[in-house]
């Protein structure tokens, strides 16, 4: 669609220089391949993405997304797929042991609000 050039600007990976020749014209799907040209360059920049969440009453959450889940016939894992406005939909591959403790989790928060709204 387009080339990207990026330039690493020190060998920790911190910092680059990237240069898009040539684009004056930037329709969706030229945004969405640039954007994932830019998560990969991300994944590979110094310091990595942390391994831990940020505290969740920190973030901004989406509220309500869409989303879709079907079962992995290879592995026994479930696909999901969730719909961020901006981001598009993000794909993510849960191993199976994974979706029992998030189905344990909600559960759990499922019965808490329940007693919460017993009160």
């Amino acid at each position: 669609m387009f080339m990207i050039s990026v330039e690493w600007l020190d060998e920790a990976k911190t910092r680059a220089r990237f240069s898009l020749p040539g684009r004056e014209e930037w329709r969706a799907e030229h945004i969405d391949a640039l954007m994932q040209v830019l998560a990969q360059v991300r994944e590979e920049m110094s310091p990595a993405v942390a391994a831990e969440p940020p505290l969740l009453r920190e973030v901004q959450a989406l509220h309500d997304p869409r989303y879709r889940a079907e079962l992995h016939r290879f592995s026994g894992g479930s696909l999901l797929s969730f719909r961020h406005p901006s981001l598009g939909w993000l794909p993510f591959l849960l191993p199976s042991l994974e979706r029992r403790n998030i189905v344990t989790v909600l559960e759990e928060q499922e019965q808490t609000w329940n007693e919460i709204g017993r009160r």
